[in-house]
C-alpha cells in the first residue's frame, strides 16, 4: 500500500513539472536537492552541485559557490564571489541601440571597452536577479512576473527597482495591447517596445534553469530591467562630476565608469562581483 501511494505521488509529480525542457521533472528534482545554505561564510550563500550550467558546460551561471569551493575559501580567508557569466542575453550592438534610445541622453555612443565593461557589470546585477528568482521559484518549480519582481525588489535599491519595474510594467503592457496580427507580423520585443531580444532572455532563463517552467511573462520583466538598468546606470555615469569635458561633450572612459559606479551607493554593490555586497554602500564604505 505504501509503495501505491509513492508510485501514485510521483505520479502525480510528473505531472505537474513541465519536462518540455528537455527532462527538466528531473533537472528540478536534482537542483531542489542540492540547493542548500553554505556554512562557510556565515550561510549567507547558495551552491549547487551538478544541477545548473551554462550552455557550453562551462560554469554554473545563477548560482555562485561550489561545494569543492568552500573550503579553501574558509582556509584563504577570501569572500565568495558571483560567476563571471560567457554568454549573456544581450550584444554589444543591443546595448549600444539602447543608450542611444533614450531622448535625455542625446549622445555619442560610449566607446567599444566602455560598453564592454558595462555589460560585465550589469551581467552581475542579472546572476543576483536570477538567483533570487531561483530561489523563490523552487516553491512552485515555476517562476513568473512575481518572482522577477520580487527578486528586483530584493537585489536592486528601492529607487532603481522602481525604475526597472516600471519598465517592465510598461513593456508587459504595450505586450498585452498588441493585436493577434502582431503575433505574426511582430516579434516579442518590438510588441513590448524593447531593444534587448525576449527570445533571448527566456532561452537564457530555460538554459540557466532559473525554473523548471518559465512563464514569457517573467522573460519579459526581466528583459525590461535589465535594459532599464543599463540605462539607469548609463544616467548616474553622465550625471557624475567624474567625467572630463572634451569639446563640451563628456569623455567616457572605463576609469571614470569605474569612479562614477565606486562612488554610488545605491548602484555599487549590485555590480560587484562579491556575493556578500548590497546596496546601501559606495565603495568608501559611506552609506
Amino acid at each position: 500500500m505504501a509503495r501505491s501511494s509513492k508510485t501514485v505521488a510521483r505520479t502525480l509529480e510528473d505531472l505537474t513539472l513541465d519536462s518540455g525542457y528537455g527532462g527538466a521533472a528531473d533537472s528540478f528534482r536534482s537542483s531542489s536537492a542540492s540547493l542548500c545554505c553554505s556554512e562557510a561564510h556565515g550561510g549567507n550563500h547558495w551552491h549547487l552541485t551538478d544541477s545548473m550550467h551554462s550552455r557550453h558546460n562551462s560554469l554554473d551561471t545563477v548560482n555562485t559557490v561550489l561545494v569543492e569551493d568552500a573550503e579553501i575559501l574558509e582556509s584563504t580567508g577570501q569572500c565568495a564571489k558571483l560567476p563571471e557569466l560567457e554568454d549573456v542575453p544581450w550584444s554589444l550592438g543591443e546595448v549600444a541601440s539602447a543608450l542611444s534610445r533614450d531622448e535625455e541622453m542625446s549622445l555619442p555612443t560610449p566607446p567599444q571597452d566602455v560598453l564592454l565593461r558595462l555589460s560585465v557589470l550589469v551581467s552581475r546585477a542579472l546572476v543576483r536577479v536570477a538567483k533570487e528568482a531561483q530561489r523563490l521559484s523552487l516553491r512552485y518549480a515555476k517562476c513568473t512576473k512575481y518572482e522577477i519582481q520580487s527578486a528586483i525588489k530584493m537585489v536592486l535599491s528601492w529607487t532603481v527597482s522602481m525604475n526597472c519595474i516600471s519598465a517592465a510594467l510598461s513593456a508587459l503592457s504595450l505586450y498585452n495591447m498588441s493585436t493577434e496580427e502582431d503575433k505574426f507580423g511582430r516579434s516579442k520585443s518590438v510588441r513590448c517596445g524593447l531593444i534587448f531580444n525576449v527570445g533571448k532572455f527566456f532561452r537564457w532563463m530555460v538554459e540557466s534553469r532559473v525554473a523548471v517552467r518559465i512563464h514569457e511573462h517573467a522573460a519579459i520583466y526581466l528583459a525590461a530591467c535589465m535594459e532599464s538598468l543599463f540605462r539607469e546606470v548609463y544616467a548616474r555615469v553622465l550625471r557624475s562630476a567624474l567625467l572630463e569635458r572634451d569639446n563640451g561633450i563628456p569623455k567616457f572612459t572605463v576609469e571614470t565608469l569605474e569612479q562614477a559606479v565606486n562612488g554610488d551607493a545605491e548602484i555599487w554593490g549590485s555590480l560587484l562581483s562579491w556575493q556578500h555586497l548590497i546596496c546601501g554602500k559606495n565603495a568608501s564604505g559611506e552609506l
